[in-house]
């Protein structure tokens, strides 16, 4: 009987513990709810309020607020607030303001949700609010292992395999004589790692003309060059983030800044800053002890990261048709942006953000006022090459600014924590332009930092990019305008003599003549011969599978740069690469049994060649093609 009469209770409490199960979260969820923070359920049309946001200086200040209604599901699992701002002068100007996302509305001094949202174009300072359980589930989430890529070096340039270390004074395809796979350690570009990043941030914001919008993050630019400007705009705007130049910031603390975040206050997140400075803009929502949230919508969307912050600074809010915005600057790094979620920047105070020095010497210009620069760079996957390519470019325009001839070499030593140092050499000439940001975020460096913060194995970390740039104001590259056969025809086991004529610009035509070894086997029959710039080739490698191997095609150069190879394609043979190793030249039929049909796990193979290089003693533009007839053997 005691057991039978004990079922009520075991089922009881089985029914208890399954609604527990179903009903839990929500009933944690509101008993976490603070106190100083009120329910959406209870928001109705027509309560006034208030905000806190920075109008100028550090200070918070109040505006008025009256709510209009509820969106229901605006985004998943997330309602939207609608209230106006009536009876402020600078709001009934401005309407919605982008670096007013984040600001606190509150409701009978219970806060409600963050200032976040707005219409392009708008008439009337109509806004979205986010609500501030949403903002807090963000807060609460569980911080995953930073986003990494599992793709084999992504995000690759379509000409992966084919992109050479030079810089040339004008946009030019740059071609190679083959490709391996993945295996060309540059096959990181920072433009194509853009447009992906800009096609997630669309699907995730979903912003237009004619929706609503989030009241964006001004990206605040500051000692960068028009063209570094036109740079940032390119690759930022079509992630939802609004270049501005109309900031700064240095490696310096203003003295009488404030040492805390405060709800309503001004927040930066610094990509970098220093000698070049871009920081997006906007307002604390929420400080709870040593985390925060802040802006009401996702500043990139990338999920867990690592950005550094800072106290803000606001000069002024700049009223405008299309969407008014505050103009400001960092005045105290504190914290890292840690997670990047759909309805807010959470922001741990406590933690150092992870962040590497990029600094740049430059001689041979007389009389320049300033040849050493220096900025602070986040380590950010996408932001990181970008930024440091910027610093470099935008240095490097400013103090070259002739427009005149110019040739510059560049040597960039990547200090790569556990790897040592790996020293990069790049170069550029031309006439008219000075070299900017555009033409150095192609470099070799550049590329190989975005290769390594990219890569799909293990975390590296960056401890330092120095660039020193040594100028010449003429044009120190020759143009090879043809080569000739010494002999078209010739006999087997002779090597085929070709007349280079090199044109050193405004000087005199040069010939030059290399003898290329032609290989066995070709007896009666035509060779072809491509010549190319050294900068240009690459030679078969190993696709990289970690970081090692990486770190070793970068360490190794396929040619000098000062050079031009002779490449040969030869008939009927083929060479294969397999965890680390590469046989450039197998006998006929090898190929097809180191294939493995029942794996996709396997060799790669590729036509073999022959590649002869020659010192040039300078760079050399330009590639072309000799056929030579092989004499039959004498019998």
């Amino acid at each position: 009987m005691r057991r039978s009469g004990s079922l009520p209770v075991v089922l009881g409490t089985a029914i208890g513990l399954m609604l527990s199960g179903a009903l839990g979260v929500t009933i944690a969820e509101a008993e976490k709810v603070p106190s100083d923070t009120m329910a959406l359920s209870d928001v109705k049309p027509g309560m006034k309020g208030y905000g806190l946001t920075v109008f100028s200086g550090t200070k918070p200040e109040k505006f008025d607020v009256e709510i209009i209604g509820i969106l229901k599901g605006f985004r998943p699992n997330q309602d939207l607030i609608l209230i106006k701002t009536p009876n402020h002068p600078r709001l009934d100007a401005a309407k919605t303001v982008a670096g007013m996302s984040g600001s606190p509305i509150y409701l009978n001094d219970k806060m409600i949700g963050a200032y976040a949202y707005g219409w392009t174009f708008g008439s009337e300072p109509v806004a979205g609010v986010t609500p501030i359980e949403n903002m807090l589930q963000d807060e609460a989430k569980p911080l995953p292992p930073l986003f990494k890529p599992r793709q084999n070096l992504l995000p690759r340039n379509k000409n992966a395999g084919k992109v050479g270390t030079t810089i040339l004074p004008s946009p030019r395809a740059l071609g190679g004589l083959f490709e391996v796979g993945s295996s060309s350690v540059l096959a990181y570009d920072v433009e194509t790692h853009a447009h992906q990043l800009a096609a997630r941030s669309a699907r995730e914001n979903g912003s237009n003309s004619v929706a609503v919008a989030p009241a964006s993050t001004p990206i605040l630019l500051g000692g960068l060059s028009p063209s570094g400007v036109a740079l940032a705009d390119s690759m930022l705007r079509p992630m939802g983030l609004e270049p501005l130049q109309a900031g700064g910031s240095s490696t310096t603390v203003e003295a009488d800044a404030p040492t805390a975040f405060v709800n309503g206050g001004a927040i930066g997140v610094q990509m970098i800053r220093g000698d070049i400075s871009a920081m997006g803009l906007g307002t604390v929502t929420r400080v709870d002890g040593d985390k925060l949230v802040a802006f009401g919508h996702p500043m990139q969307g990338g999920g867990a990261s690592d950005l550094p912050t800072a106290i803000g600074k606001v000069h002024w809010i700049l009223a405008s048709s299309n969407r008014s915005f505050k103009i400001g600057e960092a005045v105290r790094p504190i914290g890292t942006l840690v997670n990047d979620r759909q309805s807010s920047i959470v922001v741990d105070t406590k933690r150092a953000p992870s962040v590497f020095p990029v600094r740049l010497d430059i001689d041979g210009v007389p009389g320049a006022p300033k040849t050493h620069w220096e900025s602070i760079c986040s380590h950010d996957p996408f932001m990181a090459p970008m930024f440091a390519a910027m610093a470099v470019g935008n240095a490097l325009e400013t103090t070259t600014a002739e427009r005149g001839d110019m040739t510059w070499r560049a040597t960039t030593k990547l200090a790569i924590a556990g790897y040592g140092t790996i020293d990069f050499k790049d170069f550029g000439a031309g006439s008219g332009d000075p070299i900017g940001s555009d033409a150095f975020i192609r470099s070799r460096a550049v590329r190989a930092m975005g290769a390594l913060l990219n890569n799909p194995w293990e975390e590296v970390h960056i401890d330092s990019m120095d660039t020193k740039v040594s100028v010449h104001f003429s044009r120190d590259v020759a143009l090879l305008r043809g080569t000739t056969a010494v002999a078209t025809e010739i006999d087997p086991g002779q090597p085929a003599r070709i007349e280079l004529e090199i044109v050193p610009y405004l000087g005199t035509p040069e010939k030059k003549v290399i003898e290329v070894p032609i290989p066995a086997g070709y007896e009666g029959e035509e060779v072809e011969i491509e010549l190319a710039p050294g900068y240009e080739v690459e030679r078969p490698r190993p696709a990289p599978e970690s970081v090692a191997d990486l770190v070793a095609g970068l360490v190794d150069p396929s040619f000098p740069e000062e050079s031009m190879v002779a490449t040969i394609k030869l008939k009927g043979e083929s060479g294969a690469a397999f965890r680390g190793q590469v046989a450039t030249r197998l006998p006929p039929g090898a190929a097809d049994t180191v294939r493995i049909t029942s794996s996709s796990v396997g060799p790669e193979t590729f036509g073999s060649v022959q590649q002869t290089s020659f010192p040039m003693k300078r760079f050399v533009v330009g590639r072309d093609r000799v056929r030579v007839q092989i004499r039959d053997s004498v019998k």
